[in-house]
């Protein structure tokens, strides 16, 4: 193997390899959980079914689109492909969002992640202003581009330039895009898992939805490092202000209601709520397959949401598209609730939760460590 073969080895294929294996090896540690840790109890089929408000008539219905574009390399792993059949997969995907939402009321925003910007492997595309301008065709409603670059890569021949990216139909007031910390020790173990762990970031905007100001945040949080995802987590929720109207959208790479790993409790522990527990409450589901994202050949877990504060009701919540990606995408239609109808939703969430972490103790930690230990 001469040395620019073993370049590209060290720095495009092998991580590839080992993503996809960990990601494998993960997915059987958390199918093997069995008894209080499994991810499939539901802690809702114990409580009566949530509150079901009318909402407020002087707004009308939030939605809202998360999607992972794999840079638009398409469900199989690959380290390039041509302009051409990435436009064609992000054109599907387009139009996958365009028809998540009737003509007469757009999709209002858009989090998308693992977004190339200007990279040589897919083309040299801004994968975030072409899914914009295809929407702007579409749905004849200009989107404006939000940016938030995690990592870059300017070696000769494999520059890479990759992120989150939110795209918003609405006045925006406020934007920004920052890096999520990565605090000493919850990476990998040993020198390869702390090259191998990759920077993280979230968008925010205060946008106004019909004059209603609304937080919007996009992140992607770690896949491998239960540590280092749990750390990212906790910065996600500590920008959640008090008092005012968010969705967090994203790959939030974590098994709701796995009490092997606690990321889900942490983010939906506070004023955030998950849309996919209340709808399955109502529809006496045993599970949450029905918002499976992942793999989208065969998807299994559910891994893409949306999360709002509690004056956010969902409507409705489904997948959408399909093998453009290795994930399938995630909409939340959301009605929006006065302070009353708000506080009886938070009454609710917190019994789950309460319930939730009763297993905790059954689990123990011992069941966590064991679980992680076998991501590497």
């Amino acid at each position: 193997m001469n040395a620019s073969r073993l370049l590209i080895f060290t720095l495009v294929l092998l991580p590839g390899l080992l993503g996809t294996g960990a990601w494998v090896v993960w997915r059987e540690a958390a199918s093997m959980a069995r008894g209080p840790c499994a991810p499939s109890d539901a802690p809702w089929l114990g409580l009566a079914s949530p509150p079901l408000p009318a909402g407020r008539a002087d707004l009308p219905p939030l939605r809202a689109v998360t999607y992972n574009l794999r840079s638009g390399l398409g469900p199989a792993w690959r380290p390039f492909d041509a302009r051409s059949r990435v436009e064609a997969r992000l054109r599907n995907i387009a139009r996958s969002i365009a028809e998540a939402a009737p003509a007469a009321s757009p999709v209002d925003v858009v989090g998308l992640n693992e977004v190339d910007f200007h990279s040589r492997r897919s083309g040299w595309l801004d994968q975030a202003a072409f899914i914009a301008d295809q929407l702007a065709l579409l749905t004849g409603n200009p989107y404006e581009v939000l940016r938030g670059e995690t990592w870059s890569r300017h070696i000769p021949g494999l520059e890479v330039r990759f992120g989150n990216a939110l795209l918003v139909r609405h006045p925006i007031v406020l934007a920004g895009a920052d890096l999520l910390e990565m605090p000493e020790g919850t990476g990998g173990p040993g020198p390869l898992g702390r090259v191998l762990a990759e920077p993280r970031g979230v968008v925010h905007a205060r946008i106004l939805f019909h004059g209603q100001p609304l937080e919007v945040l996009v992140t992607h949080l770690e896949p491998f490092a239960a540590p280092m995802r749990l750390a990212q987590a906790a910065e996600v929720v500590r920008r959640i202000r008090s008092g005012v109207s968010t969705v967090v959208l994203g790959d939030f790479n974590t098994v709701p209601f796995f009490t092997a790993d606690p990321c889900h409790d942490l983010l939906t522990a506070g004023p955030l709520q998950d849309p996919r527990a209340e709808l399955a409450a109502g529809a006496r589901f045993a599970d949450l397959a029905s918002w499976a994202t992942y793999p989208s050949r065969l998807a299994r877990w559910p891994l893409d949401a949306i999360l709002a504060t509690a004056d956010l009701a969902p409507l409705r919540a489904v997948p959408i598209g399909g093998e453009d990606s290795d994930h399938l995408g995630f909409t939340v239609d959301y009605r929006w609730l006065g302070e009353e109808d708000a506080r009886g939703r938070t009454e609710w969430h917190h019994a789950l939760h309460q319930r939730q972490l009763a297993r905790f103790p059954a689990c123990g930690a011992s069941a966590q460590r064991g679980v992680t230990a076998k991501l590497f």
